[in-house]
């Protein structure tokens, strides 16, 4: 995807009618969405900050973010546009890969919760290995643990299938490795904290040096973060697909398709979906009912987290007042032996006073 010189205001004007389509006047939208009840009632369901994200859409005025995922799943289809998702992994991964196998979705999915979690994209690649990539809206809590089941349950499927393919001649050097890719528009506690970093790449090593080989590579990435560092600013591949997942203003579709003209095809496949209100209402709809979900799940995680942060901190207060409380009877103790110890040194005192005094008077010369 190379980039173009477009200087010309008008050329300009026309990059950006080809990638968002015929500007429509917003009566025309409102009316269209009010012809139709059921998306009349879902629309006004939403917050007027959602309402006017949709109608500046319709209207040809904005994009909206391929995060939705019916735009991921129509643009970076893999059966469809494979070598779209090529460029893509290429440029997260940091080498050219080749897509050698698209694997069934339900092939990979835990339980979470009671609903399934299933990847979007999962594939093998010519190395072998295999690549799964997940969008999150939201960043869950706990990423680290819950990536880690998602690998766990991904290796123990290729080592199954591989001794079932090799038998008796398996050899664990068989296994490749597994990629997991986890895309997040708003990240969790764990990512913001190191801001303005937004790659996070896990590394496996050893503190001896030892040279073992890890199954496992995983890399989050945080929009929210790389949003607020680059501001439109566009040096690399990763660049120009991180600012394509974030883009929603025309100067900022406009800034991509100057430095990146191979991305219009996919923001007119976006654009396709503006025919179509009923379908984008009930989309946005479906977004935000996993949204308050994630995030319902998200707040009760986060409050039992702090519940137990704020149990741990009784706990160990009271451990230290019952040690405090301790060390003061034990303080008391000594004290009240050191008053007996001092009660019976003044008796033996005045034992041996009167004593003295009573040998003096023996060895006293008669008056």
């Amino acid at each position: 995807m190379s980039k173009t010189h477009i200087s010309d205001l008008s050329d300009q004007k026309k990059l950006i009618y080809q990638a968002l389509g015929e500007r429509i006047p917003r009566e025309e939208i409102t009316t269209r969405i009010n012809n139709d009840p059921a998306s009349k009632e879902l629309f006004e369901s939403f917050s007027g900050a959602d309402q006017e994200k949709i109608i500046g859409f319709l209207a040809g005025e904005q994009t909206l973010q391929i995060l939705y995922d019916k735009f991921f799943k129509k643009i970076l289809d893999p059966e469809e546009h494979r070598r779209r998702v090529e460029a893509l992994l290429s440029a997260i991964l940091g080498e050219k890969v080749e897509i050698m196998e698209v694997l069934p979705k339900e092939g990979i999915a835990i339980t979470d919760g009671g609903s399934q979690v299933i990847m979007d994209i999962i594939l093998r690649l010519s190395d072998g290995s295999t690549t799964a990539v997940e969008m999150q809206r939201l960043g869950y809590l706990f990423p680290g643990e819950r990536t880690s089941c998602y690998l766990s349950d991904m290796i123990m499927r290729q080592y199954g299938k591989i001794r079932d393919e090799k038998g008796r001649s398996f050899s664990y050097k068989d296994m490749k490795t597994v990629n997991l890719i986890v895309i997040m528009e708003k990240s969790s506690p764990e990512f913001r904290e190191v801001a303005p970093e937004y790659i996070h790449k896990r590394t496996v090593s050893y503190d001896s040096g030892a040279r073992v080989k890890s199954l496992e590579n995983v890399i989050y990435i945080s929009l929210d973060t790389f949003r607020e560092k680059h501001k439109n600013k566009i040096e690399t591949e990763l660049d120009a697909w991180l600012t394509f997942f974030t883009a929603e203003r025309p100067d900022e579709v406009l800034g991509l398709l100057i430095n990146r003209p191979g991305f219009l095809p996919m923001y007119q496949e976006i654009t396709e979906f503006r025919r179509k209100p009923e379908e984008v209402i009930g989309m946005f709809s479906e977004a935000l009912r996993i949204m308050d979900r994630n995030t319902t799940k998200y707040m009760i995680d986060e409050l039992h987290d702090q519940l137990n942060a704020a149990l741990q901190k009784e706990t160990e207060l009271s451990q230290a007042l019952s040690d405090k409380k301790q060390t003061i009877d034990d303080q008391s103790q000594t004290i009240s032996e050191l008053q007996q110890n001092n009660a019976e040194l003044n008796q033996i005192i005045a034992e041996l006073m009167e004593r003295i005094r009573e040998l003096e008077k023996k060895d006293s010369p008669l008056k």
